[in-house]
């Protein structure tokens, strides 16, 4: 029983693992660029994309690396990014830094992310880097035409309850069924579309103790009322689904866990207490059989007795 609660923990534990193994996030387009440490990244059902996401209010970071493959040095004096919420976001540098031609250098960059009501995470944003140059190191500085470096999409200023959702999805999303587009099935040589709804289901979760059957139950109906509230855009309602499903979720692994180790220790003594049954079983059949050689034996010494009492009585003296 406890081994069995250990592998759905595990199993619970699996995609948080995998999230964490993709840190930093890859540039869309192949480009030498990545996001640090975003506070989520991965399949979001509410766009049905990919994301990475960044808290509100908390930094965004990213790094980046450039090669200058042209004839002359470049003194690049800030790293720029232009989101489509309309604001750019310049990272200057006190002194330009030179990069001499056919050199590579590396850059980290970071500034705050917006509010979800600057940035609204109704929808996913896409952005362009841009590298600001100048003419010389040293003052006075003659600002010269930008060089475009990359751009991105499906970067999301998410509020607090969106990422709370977000965490619970990735934590349980093997329990539900559905939810990455839409399902085509041909007939008749015309596609018919229908879109997959996302329904929680427990059936790993097998067992036989009725206490862990209702709330497991119970956390079904909470997942899927937070589910299909989520898929509305509704954050704050669904995570307050969702932290009830996940509340009922450790409940039902606590009884398990509490009534499986009854059960088994039960059937243990049960186990124990026949064994103990049949190894005195044993003992008195060994204890009745060793009673049977004596008792034979008793009558074979008896019978030598006799035998050797007939030899040796002295015969009677004749007249």
């Amino acid at each position: 029983m406890k081994g069995k609660i250990v592998a759905i923990l595990c199993l619970l534990m699996l995609s948080s693992t995998i999230l964490a193994l993709t840190h930093p996030v890859k540039a869309p387009d192949g480009s030498p660029y990545g996001w640090v440490e975003p506070a989520y990244v991965g399949y979001d059902p509410y766009y049905d994309e990919y994301i990475t996401g960044y808290l509100e209010g908390t930094y965004w970071n990213l790094t980046m690396s450039w090669t200058n493959w042209g004839w002359w040095a470049i003194n690049v004096s800030a790293i720029r990014l232009y989101f489509d919420w309309g604001k750019n976001y310049s990272y200057g540098f006190a002194t330009p830094i030179q990069i001499m031609p056919g050199n590579t250098q590396t850059f980290t960059v970071y500034n705050v992310t917006p509010s979800i009501k600057e940035a609204p995470e109704l929808w996913t944003h896409y952005y362009d880097i841009w590298i600001d140059h100048v003419n010389n190191t040293s003052p006075p500085y003659r600002q010269l035409d930008p060089i475009y470096f990359s751009w991105g999409y499906n970067f999301v200023a998410l509020s607090a309850d969106h990422l709370a959702c977000l965490n619970y999805w990735s934590k349980y999303w093997m329990f539900i069924e559905g939810g990455r587009g839409p399902l085509i099935i041909e007939g008749e040589g015309i596609p018919l579309i229908i879109q997959a709804q996302m329904i929680p289901t427990m059936t790993p979760f097998y067992t036989n103790i009725t206490e862990v059957q209702v709330l497991l139950t119970k956390a079904m109906f909470e997942f899927s009322q937070g589910v299909q509230i989520y898929q509305a855009g509704v954050f704050s309602a669904a995570r307050a689904h969702l932290e009830a499903g996940d509340t009922l979720i450790n409940d039902a692994l606590t009884v398990w866990n509490d009534r499986g180790t009854e059960i088994e220790d039960a059937n243990l003594a049960s186990q124990n207490a026949q064994a103990n049954y049949y190894n005195a079983l044993g003992e008195a059949s060994k204890t009745n059989a060793y009673g049977w050689v004596l008792f034979g034996l008793g009558w074979v010494f008896i019978g030598l007795g006799i035998v050797i009492y007939s030899a040796r009585k002295p015969k009677a003296v004749q007249s």
